[in-house]
């Protein structure tokens, strides 16, 4: 009976029905999302008595476990659509229910000294290592990790020295390991699977197929390490690396040239904020970025330091 249906249930269904609406990434972190968050604390519910009491006690245990605002915010997303898919089948819950999103909470982004990144940026100038030249290209036009490694050799237009981002790499659940969230495997074939899979695709939204301006000496540079088409320019082979590789492969440099310890992601923050403090237009900068709005650009990617901060005083005397 429909009044009986737990909400785990309801995910099944929802996985099921999504499964090949999005992106087999997008899949994976919906279905983890859903068995590491909403299935523990409420999948045994049924819907009939779900409300908005046993809702506002579980946002509080999520925000208690100081999760990101955007994994929140994503928790609610997912939760909302599972049962508004059940309210279409006639499963309603115990009352009109109401989807508090928790109020934004810019998180702190560990940042590049600006002695630190001028560092980093000669030594990767002079290498002569592939790696590194991948590197040096992140840093100078602020592409995501997996952007970075999903370059090859063809996404360079030499006639127009501009870089097109097709393609982003990532290490996601292999969809074939069931058919639906918190289903046991059932045969031999499905539990000899690899949990996760390195998965090849296309950027996260639709403004992140773009082209990029590459400056003219880095285009002289890359010409010196130019190969077939096929072959990913940070890895030299047909072979693509995986963000996890990268970072590890960044930390291990940062160390032996005695630079602080950084998230690789903070060379795309580093790239907004310097274009920022130059007075570049901050348009251009979104398009760059791949973002579909320049708000965000501003508000999660640039940041003044404290030199710049104490500059602009000095000006305004």
């Amino acid at each position: 009976m429909t009044n009986e249906k737990k909400l785990s249930e309801l995910c099944v269904q929802w996985a099921d029905t999504v499964r090949y609406q999005v992106k087999p990434s997008t899949y994976g972190v919906y279905t983890t999302m859903i068995e590491k968050h909403i299935l523990p604390e409420l999948g045994a519910h049924l819907v009939a008595k779900l409300s908005n009491e046993v809702l506002d006690r579980f946002l509080q245990e999520k925000q208690d476990q100081d999760l990101s605002w955007n994994t929140m915010r994503l928790i609610m997303f997912l939760l909302k659509g599972i049962i508004q898919m059940g309210e279409d089948m006639g499963i309603e819950p115990g009352e009109r229910l109401r989807y508090h999103i928790p109020r934004y909470k810019r998180s702190s982004t560990k940042m590049f000294e600006q002695e630190d990144s001028a560092r980093l940026l000669r030594y990767l100038e002079e290498s002569d290592d592939v790696f590194e030249l991948g590197l040096l290209i992140s840093i100078c036009t602020g592409i995501r990790v997996g952007e970075l490694c999903g370059l090859q050799w063809k996404d360079v237009n030499w006639t127009s020295g501009t870089l097109q981002i097709n393609r982003t790499v990532s290490r996601i659940r292999n969809p074939e390991m069931s058919r639906g969230v918190c289903r046991p495997l059932k045969s031999d074939t499905e539990e000899s699977l690899p949990r996760t899979i390195v998965y090849i695709g296309t950027p996260k939204t639709g403004t992140s197929l773009r082209e990029i301006p590459l400056p003219d000496f880095l285009i002289l540079k890359m010409l010196r390490y130019k190969r077939d088409g096929a072959c990913y320019i940070i890895s030299g082979t047909v072979r693509c690396m995986e963000p996890r590789g990268v970072q590890r492969r960044f930390k291990n440099l940062l160390r032996r040239r005695s630079i602080p310890e950084i998230n690789i992601h903070a060379l795309r923050h580093a790239f907004a904020s310097r274009w920022i403090e130059n007075g570049f237009d901050s348009k251009a900068l979104s398009e760059i970025l791949g973002h579909s709005s320049v708000k965000i650009t501003m508000d999660i990617y640039v940041h003044s330091n404290m030199e710049q901060k104490k500059s602009y005083m000095n000006r305004m005397v």
